[in-house]
């Protein structure tokens, strides 16, 4: 008897014992693909999110509003306050954020900026190597604008304008030179009725940058000075045979302005813009001329400057940059450069916080720009101005200097 046949389309009929089962072929699930392309979008995300917040070391491009209604707090040189006077409300005005500047001096400035007590120090020195160790973080050295130091004097009866040169001034200090009309002083002024008076050196009492400026020509100029006194904002004065120490840049000018016979230093702003302007010096140069101070011969010496010099980067040392004695035929030797100082990571500063550090990049920024340089040279004020505007070599300088701010580790994006 035959075995029986399986019939094909019989679906009761049993498989033969050698047949593969069929293969199974499953869809891809959709759901599978949804949650792949979620991933991407949040790794894609997280990291736009981390380049923003640079958590890369990438810089934020785009810019963002500024904070308002905040206060930013400086100190320091009165030879910048004039300025300072001008500058404050304009800002207000732009950016709707505040700067209170008491123009204490340089020594109270660079003392609240070391004990984080200010935003921002301004003085007329640049820090020197145990200033800058005394510093709680790292600092910049933003120069901000251009001045001059104007050698000022009491003469009765002497209406011709006084040549001094540094050599001179050194010994009337150093009490070498005691009279007015000392044959050193006669030879520099031929024709002039010098009169036979003692004369009163008037200074700082305070620590002033004004005081480094004129220390640091006479360092220059006299050997004698440099080794006895040298430069700072606060030297050991020598006894002159008539001294008189008067505290703030003020008190100074007032006692030459009303005591005869004596002399003294003040910023040429604060001298052009006295009630009763004093007389002031014209100083030898190197190059065997005496300049008066005028604006346009310290923007002549501080070009001339930096045209033999290369200006450190704003976080390297400023000390031994000086804008003293430039060698032009016309430049005016007692020229300096007005330099803010503020602490490059933001959040080791005052009352640190992530607006006020927008506030500080916004507010430096703002003071090199045209709008604001254009203050520093400004007669049609109702107090006149008479500074010099950053040369672009310093702009530049300033500007690589403020990108480098940090809070936090990371770049302060800047605002608008």
């Amino acid at each position: 008897m035959s075995a029986p046949t399986s019939n094909p389309s019989d679906p009761t009929a049993a498989s033969t014992p050698n047949q593969s089962p069929p293969t199974v072929r499953r869809k891809r699930s959709s759901a599978v693909l949804v949650a792949v392309v979620l991933v991407v979008i949040v790794v894609v995300a997280a990291l736009a999110v981390g380049y923003e917040q640079g958590w890369f070391g990438a810089k934020k491009s785009a810019t963002v509003g500024c904070p308002t209604g905040t206060t930013l707090q400086g100190n320091g040189a009165q030879f910048v306050e004039p300025l300072m006077s001008q500058w404050e409300p304009a800002y207000a005005a732009t950016s709707g954020n505040q700067v209170n500047y008491p123009a204490d001096g340089s020594g109270t400035g660079l003392t609240d900026f070391t004990s984080t007590t200010v935003d921002f120090a301004i003085t007329d020195e640049p820090l020197d190597a145990q200033q800058t160790s005394s510093l709680p973080s790292p600092a910049l050295t933003l120069p901000i604008v251009g001045g001059a130091l104007a050698i000022i004097y009491n003469l009765p009866g002497v209406s011709k304008q006084l040549n001094l040169n540094g050599t001179l001034i050194a010994d009337i200090y150093l009490g070498t030179i005691t009279n007015w009309n000392s044959t050193l002083i006669q030879a520099a002024n031929p024709g002039v009725n010098l009169p036979d008076q003692t004369i009163y050196t008037v200074h700082r009492s305070d620590p002033a940058g004004t005081t480094y400026v004129l220390t640091n020509l006479l360092s220059d100029d006299s050997a004698a000075w440099n080794t006895t006194v040298g430069q700072g904002i606060s030297p050991s004065w020598p006894s002159a045979p008539k001294q008189i120490a008067e505290k703030g840049n003020t008190a100074v000018l007032t006692e030459v302005e009303t005591t005869s016979y004596t002399i003294g230093y003040s910023d040429l702003t604060d001298v052009l813009d006295a009630k009763t302007p004093p007389s002031y010096a014209a100083i030898e140069n190197p190059a065997g001329n005496w300049v008066s101070p005028t604006i346009a011969d310290t923007a002549s010496a501080i070009q001339d400057k930096l045209a033999t010099i290369t200006l450190p980067s704003s976080s390297g040392s400023w000390f031994d940059v000086s804008l003293v004695n430039a060698k032009g035929t016309t430049d005016y030797p007692l020229a300096t450069f007005v330099f803010l100082f503020v602490y490059q990571a933001l959040d080791k500063g005052f009352a640190p916080s992530s607006a006020k550090a927008q506030v500080i990049v916004q507010w430096l920024t703002w003071i090199i720009s045209p709008t604001a340089q254009a203050y520093s040279d400004n007669t049609t004020l109702t107090s006149p101005l008479y500074y010099v505007p950053l040369p672009s070599a310093a702009v530049t300088d300033d500007q690589s200097g403020i990108q480098s701010l940090t809070f936090n580790g990371a770049a302060v994006p800047a605002c608008s």
